[in-house]
């Protein structure tokens, strides 16, 4: 018998002055753990429109389940940073396989305009950054790269591995104003580096 635990707990993340609150919804079975964010606003159609860019990534990592050599799939989240205007996010999806050394996961950097509900483009706070001259930056060091924990620094070793580097849509803001852009495992350093974060701001 399939059994599900659904429950809602309020987190309560809300920053001084701003008018949205997050719910951390917990969605968790024998194969599967789930942890995500509901949001709600004064502007319900903006909220429900984040809350439907989770579910989507929700949806798509629940159909790695069907995988037959899928051991386990889940997420978690964190909020990063948040404003009146903005809620910057990680929102994290993991999955284990059969047999395999370790788990994988993909950690999403999001930023939502809570006006429209949209996800921010790293452009909406500064200049467009061209693929090649980032990578070189990063090479030559004149651009910090950082663990997850943003203060154990990175020499991005994979770096010259990359054929094809691009400028990461997944970024995160920060209290102080910087904004980082991140690399998944095994992009710009190894695995147990975990995500890295070019300080590009």
């Amino acid at each position: 018998m399939k059994k599900t635990l659904l429950t809602l707990f309020l987190a309560m993340a809300v920053a001084a002055g701003a008018s949205a609150a997050q719910q951390t919804a917990v969605d968790k079975g024998e194969r599967y753990d789930y942890k995500y964010p509901v949001f709600t606003q004064e502007n319900p159609q903006a909220a429900q429109r984040m809350n439907r860019d989770i579910q989507k990534m929700v949806k798509k990592s629940r159909k790695d389940l069907r995988q037959p050599d899928m051991r386990a799939v889940g997420s978690n989240y964190e909020v990063i940073y948040e404003n009146d205007q903005f809620v910057c996010l990680t929102f994290n999806t993991w999955y284990y396989y059969d047999k395999a050394a370790h788990g994988m996961y993909y950690t999403h950097g999001i930023v939502y305009d809570k006006a429209t509900g949209k996800r921010v483009p790293y452009t909406r706070f500064m200049e467009k950054l061209n693929a090649e001259q980032l990578k070189q930056d990063i090479k030559a060091k004149k651009l910090p790269v950082y663990g997850a924990d943003l203060k154990t620094v990175s020499e991005a070793p994979f770096i010259d591995n990359i054929d094809n580097f691009k400028v990461s849509k997944d970024y995160i803001i920060t209290e102080d104003g910087h904004l980082y852009l991140m690399y998944q495992p095994y992009e710009l350093d190894c695995y147990a580096a975990g995500v890295t974060y070019v300080k590009v701001k």
